[in-house]
């Protein structure tokens, strides 16, 4: 139903009448439509993001990319782009994309980076959320304005400028006291 209406034109009563229910129990699982849209698309994608469960973590970040990278470039990230999109002149949308879909990913990227920082894999000197900030950031850039491929030379272009400056080994010396 969303692909064929689009994010603007689908309403609750649009999604009551498709799945044969009254709009009271759509309303019962979401408050608005871009909840219902949002849970709709992390249902979609939620296997094909986890982290993968073994390697190192720079890596298992690396693969990760690559597969949001493959999201963005699919129908389904036209619905993230039309979500946050709508979301910059109604604040609800906003808040929505971000507690459902946003947080949820950071708060498992947050632990794995600790984990890697306490086991001595990465830098414990680095913020995560900054960390997280510099790899995911360029790919939400390429998505919402397009002005180039968010394609694997890209994302392998983003991970070999910031993971250096994560990794123990790079020599890299934090410059605050």
């Amino acid at each position: 139903l969303l692909n064929r209406t689009g994010f603007h034109e689908l309403s609750i009563e649009a999604v009551a009448a498709h799945a044969g229910v009254g709009k009271a129990t759509v309303y019962r699982w979401w408050s608005n439509k871009a909840e219902l849209v949002i849970d709709a698309f992390v249902s979609a994608v939620e296997k094909e993001l986890r982290f993968p469960s073994a390697g190192p973590v720079l890596e298992s970040l690396h693969v990760q990319m690559r597969r949001w990278a493959v999201i963005f470039r699919s129908p389904l990230g036209q619905i993230v782009a039309t979500v946050i999109g709508a979301g910059q002149s109604e604040p609800e949308i906003l808040e929505a994309f971000r507690s459902h879909w946003v947080e949820p990913r950071r708060v498992e990227a947050r632990r794995l980076l600790r984990q890697a920082m306490s086991d001595g894999e990465i830098r414990a000197d680095i913020d995560p959320d900054t960390a997280l900030d510099l790899l995911y950031g360029p790919l939400y850039i390429r998505l919402l304005l397009k002005h180039a491929p968010l394609d694997e030379d890209f994302v392998d272009m983003v991970f070999a400028i910031v993971s250096p400056v994560l990794s123990i080994k790079s020599g890299l010396q934090s410059s605050t006291p």
